[in-house]
């Protein structure tokens, strides 16, 4: 009996330990399975997030497109809206249209002419400068956007770093650009801009100073060496908030620092304040005119 015992202790030793091993070769495949579940959670997660805010990425290229003053549509198409789309989206967006930054139709012909009238003038004068001055000249662009003829150009082209006075060298360049802008009837608008880079002295607090400041010298120097009707004139600036390049490079920087002489567009124009106070003055003055002739010696009216 004793032997008996002892060979079915061992069978039964034997079998549990055949049981434990083969559930033990099993046991893996219940890990491997958490974690193959768990990186397709992973995976399906990312791809849900991933998918892009057409709304917001519209609204960047727009605010973009007009700091650059691109006259180029572009067209942003939806093509895959995510594993979890919040709300259905149109499948395309149009963030630009061509007529929306355009100069109407009907003036963008006349002002390519008068943007080549004005580079021939401005061509012409060259003859009378130094080599040096002469030069310059070139850094003027001529653009064309929805505001109208935009005559771009570099902040170094009359003002010193953080200054707002004329260098006394750009009097004459600026005198050409004064005789070539009387002639025009347009409203004018002079647009100063600076880069990102922070200005603290006590005349300019910030770069919204600075920016206006440098526009508001030209004007003043406009209205007072030429014959431009001051209503004809206006001076804005716009800080570092309206760049045409990335302030993150000094090149960027550099195009940013710029002052803008907008001639501008018929609509454009209706932006501005009325000219209604200049219209009455006008007018007032006209009357007191008339008056004086009326009840002059020379009339028979006088006491």
């Amino acid at each position: 009996m004793g032997g008996a015992d002892g060979g079915l202790r061992k069978n039964m030793a034997r079998k549990r330990k055949q049981e434990e091993e083969h559930e033990n070769m099993e046991r893996w495949l219940v890990s491997y399975a958490d974690f193959i579940t768990l990186l397709f959670a992973f995976f399906v997660t990312m791809y849900a997030i991933s998918r892009v805010d057409e709304q917001k990425l519209g609204s960047a290229v727009e605010s973009l497109q007009r700091a650059l003053g691109s006259l180029i549509p572009v067209n942003i198409s939806q093509r895959d809206a995510g594993a979890f789309p919040s709300k259905p989206a149109p499948p395309s967006v149009s963030v630009v249209t061509p007529q929306a930054e355009e100069a109407p139709p009907s003036e963008q012909g006349e002002f390519a002419k008068l943007a080549q009238e004005l580079k021939a003038e401005i061509e012409g004068a060259k003859g009378e400068m130094d080599a040096a001055k002469a030069a310059q000249l070139g850094q003027i662009k001529f653009l064309i956007d929805k505001r109208g003829l935009v005559m771009r150009v570099p902040e170094s082209f009359f003002f010193d770093s953080g200054q707002a006075s004329l260098r006394p060298e750009v009097i004459p360049i600026i005198n050409v650009l004064g005789k070539s802008l009387a002639k025009i009837p347009n409203h004018i608008r002079i647009e100063g801009h600076t880069d990102s880079v922070p200005i603290r002295t006590p005349q300019f607090p910030s770069n919204w100073e600075l920016s206006t400041a440098r526009a508001t010298t030209i004007v003043r120097y406009l209205l007072t060496h030429f014959q431009f009707k001051p209503h004809r004139l206006s001076a804005t600036g716009y800080a570092e908030f309206h760049p045409v390049a990335p302030n993150t490079t000094p090149e960027g920087r550099l195009q940013n620092r710029r002052v803008d002489m907008v001639i501008l567009s018929t609509g454009e124009a209706e932006t501005e304040p009325p000219d209604k106070v200049a219209a009455s003055e006008v007018a007032s003055e006209a009357s007191r005119k008339k008056a004086s002739q009326d009840f002059s010696p020379s009339g028979g009216k006088g006491n």
